[in-house]
């Protein structure tokens, strides 16, 4: 009998360049921690077009479409780096700086950020997205009972490698 795999919690989600062949990054890095309850895998409902012919009711080809797929999480201790991953612009050292990279400029223009990603739980299945499409944006309230978060919408595209899956599950041993 198949071993019961249960996949539960999260222990990292990772992000980096997508290989220069258009398979999966080896390089990727977490960029903070995931805010509480808000990291999840969701697979769209797969459409269906149905053709009919006059001649008879049921359809006489019916295509079928998978849904997309999305990763969705929010980061909740964005650096300036972070940001330049996420949104695109520029990270640079202010005169009185803290860190290695302190400010973060937005781009003029909404650039398209695609990279790889791969979402580790504490247990089961592990994801591996060779090619994703990430939007972000910024939501948070200036209070003490809510912070800043980076929501991150991460939709699978179709790998520019060819042979390459779009989506790959491997079992994680359990922390």
């Amino acid at each position: 009998m198949a071993k019961k795999v249960f996949t539960l919690g999260l222990s990292k989600i990772e992000v980096g360049d997508i290989a220069q062949d258009g398979g999966m990054g080896q390089t990727l890095a977490s960029l903070g921690y995931t805010y509480q309850d808000t990291a999840q895998l969701v697979t769209n409902d797969p459409t269906t077009t149905d053709f009919y012919a006059e001649e008879v009711d049921d359809p006489v080809v019916s295509i079928a479409r998978a849904g997309l797929i999305n990763i969705n999480w929010s980061l909740m201790n964005p650096s300036p780096d972070d940001m330049v991953t996420l949104f695109g612009g520029t990270a640079s050292k202010s005169d009185n700086q803290l860190t290695d990279n302190d400010v973060w400029s937005a781009p003029d223009t909404l650039p398209t950020i695609e990279k790889s990603v791969k979402v580790t739980p504490l247990q089961g299945l592990a994801f591996s997205v060779p090619r994703m499409r990430l939007q972000a944006k910024l939501n948070g309230n200036f209070s003490k009972s809510a912070m800043l978060l980076v929501e991150i919408t991460g939709t699978v595209l179709a790998p520019t490698k060819s042979g390459e899956k779009k989506l790959k599950a491997q079992l994680v041993a359990a922390s």
